[in-house]
């Protein structure tokens, strides 16, 4: 046979056969280790590192967008900073369902804190916020980046930078026109807009390079930790799991959807990017070759993939009619999801006991 054409033939062969643990692309893959693995490592890859990065995006180009209103205050400069802080907060919630990590790895002080203080315990400090931007405003303390970094969690993050761009200090008037006015009169206001956008874009910084260069400070990035399960007794799956239910729990116990992104009405966008990217990581992605929800049907647990999934359209649903009722009973479901029926079908113990309604 002709070299040139047996070599060729040899190629596509290899890439016929590059599939999960050895398999075609289009066979079903079964559930083994190795393609426990493999999906999450696709996950962390497909999903978990991107949404890290696209929260940092859009940190960044919120601190763009601030730096050119601040020159020249007017309606339309104020339009684009609302809309840039949506796509933020909406970004958040594709890093917040793994809250893990370099979002979470301090006792007293972790990164996540500083960005979403509803959060931690499902306390709504706007009220607080708005005390301390009047008294900010009225203060002469310099507005530096040591200021912002000595700050306790409740007075920055999302919450603080929504109250200071979606309504006025003096009024809470929501009026465009008003706040841009308020802007242009108080210029402190733009000082302590943008030392908010500052310590938000380091926090994202700080998440980004945990996951991707280094983690505590150390010589591994947390993606080569977490992959290689150097993770103090859990296992990725676990952790991974974990992470989600808690994140469902919060928003059904907290009754998140009626108490964040109120001023800015950006809640349901904030509920749906949730529920996107924990159907990605279930689903995989059109980058992933094995997902979650298909080992569970490759194993005989079909059945209860399908269950995930119909719960999955049923919050999708919910959040289309902005049914907050429903959507916090859906989220309850897939938190029950998580607890029992995938652990259950990929044959792992999140070596928690859970009872039926906790």
């Amino acid at each position: 046979m002709n070299k040139l054409l047996l070599s060729s033939l040899c190629v596509a062969a290899a890439g016929w056969l590059a599939g999960c643990d050895g398999t075609r692309p289009n066979d079903a893959a079964s559930l083994t280790q190795g393609s426990l693995d493999l999906a999450i490592e696709q996950v962390v890859d497909n999903t978990i590192i991107p949404a890290t990065h696209d929260f940092l995006s859009a940190s960044q180009d919120l601190s763009d967008s601030l730096e050119e209103f601040c020159a020249a205050p007017d309606r339309a400069g104020l339009e684009t900073l609302q809309e840039r802080w949506k796509t933020l907060a909406t970004n958040w919630y594709g890093v917040l369902p793994f809250n893990f990590g370099p979002v979470n790895d301090d006792v007293v002080f972790p990164a996540y804190l500083y960005i979403d203080s509803y959060r931690l315990r499902g306390t709504n400090y706007t009220e607080t916020v708005r005390t301390e931007i009047d008294n900010l405003l009225a203060s002469s303390d310099e507005l530096n980046t040591t200021y912002f970094e000595g700050k306790t969690f409740q007075y920055v993050g999302l919450l603080a930078l929504e109250v200071a761009l979606f309504e006025t200090a003096a009024s809470q008037n929501s009026d465009l026109n008003a706040v841009v006015a308020e802007f242009v009169s108080t210029p402190r206001k733009c000082e302590l807009a943008t030392g908010l956008a500052g310590l938000m874009e380091q926090k994202a910084q700080y998440i980004v390079d945990g996951w991707n260069t280094s983690y505590l400070e150390g010589e591994s990035s947390y993606r080569t930790l977490f992959l290689a399960g150097d993770l103090d007794g859990s296992t990725p799956l676990v952790v991974l799991i974990t992470s989600v239910q808690e994140y469902l729990d919060y928003l059904d116990a907290r009754d998140t959807v009626n108490n964040v992104a109120q001023l800015s009405a950006n809640n349901w966008a904030q509920m749906s990017k949730g529920i996107d990217v924990i159907e990605e990581l279930l689903e995989g992605t059109d980058a992933s070759t094995v997902s979650l929800l298909g080992l569970m049907d490759n194993s005989g647990n079909g059945t209860n993939a399908d269950t995930v999934r119909a719960n999955i359209a049923a919050a999708r649903e919910a959040i289309a009619d902005e049914d907050a009722v429903t959507f916090n009973s859906m989220a309850a479901a897939l938190d029950g999801n998580c607890k029992r029926e995938i652990p259950d079908s990929l044959d792992v113990s999140l070596g928690i006991n859970f009872t039926d309604g906790d």
